[in-house]
């Protein structure tokens, strides 16, 4: 049965026939820089966001972060006045939480590439050795709250019925037995369910939508219900928010701080084991 493609990816041979329309949206290549050397996408951009994290989600934190990854963009030649089309090596963490950052600042147009470099390449679609092009650009900030949840929201509603907290890391982090340097404690948020953020994928793209809500479903969790993923710095559980719009879930939020602002605080408890 063949369905509508989902809103926030696209996929390469279309990807490719919108640039021989003439139709050129700007292409990140969220990889490091030396994947990006050994090829990519015609004109692409090699940037990414991955290693600034979001250290505090109240109100005046998120602001705070939300400025300086505008002027990061800003700085690089992204612009929200273009439409973007985010890629790594396949649908990847690195590729959904630079897509998910953008979308928070306002960009109305930003898509991942499903199945990522791998997909193109498998397409036959051409790759390019050349640097991307230079472009003049503005960038207008409009944040959208409907799509992330800070700290101090999730502390005032553990427990609660409708709220599933989804820990999208391994089974070592969520149990607390992992070695994260930069975190002060370990363990998990109280109340949380864990599905690891692969669970969602196959073949380096996501699963097909039933094939996600029975996953949810199996492990007890109410589709109706709002739905937080939250990981480590927010790109897993980016990559699991796509997921969930893909299996056409509307009441999904990010925590884009995640355990590494979690962890820092003290006052906010944690389980573990």
């Amino acid at each position: 049965m063949s369905r509508a493609p989902t809103a926030c990816l696209i996929e390469p041979r279309a990807l490719r026939d919108e640039m021989v329309r003439g139709d050129l949206p700007l292409i990140i290549d969220a990889r490091g820089p030396a994947a990006y050397a050994q090829g990519h996408i015609a004109g692409a951009v090699n940037f990414s966001t991955y290693d600034h994290f979001a250290l505090d989600t109240r109100p005046e934190g998120l602001a705070a972060f939300t400025q300086g990854m505008a002027a990061r963009y800003l700085g690089t030649g992204i612009s929200n006045l273009r439409p973007v089309v985010v890629y790594e090596d396949e649908t990847g963490m690195r590729a959904a939480r630079e897509a998910w950052i953008l979308q928070f600042l306002g960009h109305r147009g930003v898509r991942m590439l499903h199945g990522g470099f791998s997909a193109w390449r498998a397409a036959g679609c051409e790759v390019s050795g050349q640097p991307a092009d230079e472009w003049t650009v503005s960038f207008l900030v409009q944040e959208r709250p409907e799509i992330v949840i800070g700290c101090d929201e999730i502390a005032g509603r553990l427990n609660e019925r409708g709220l599933t907290l989804l820990d999208v890391r391994d089974e070592h982090e969520h149990a607390g037995r992992d070695r994260t340097v930069c975190c002060t404690r370990r363990g998990r948020i109280p109340g949380s369910v864990r599905i690891e953020w692969t669970e969602f994928l196959e073949g380096g793209r996501f699963r097909e939508p039933e094939a996600i809500r029975g996953l949810l479903e199996e492990r007890g969790i109410d589709t109706d219900a709002e739905i937080v993923p939250y990981c480590h710095r927010g790109a897993r559980s980016a990559n699991t928010y796509y997921a969930l719009q893909h299996a056409g879930l509307t009441r999904v939020r990010n925590y884009i701080g995640s355990w590494h602002e979690w962890s820092s605080r003290s006052e906010l408890p944690i389980e573990q084991g």
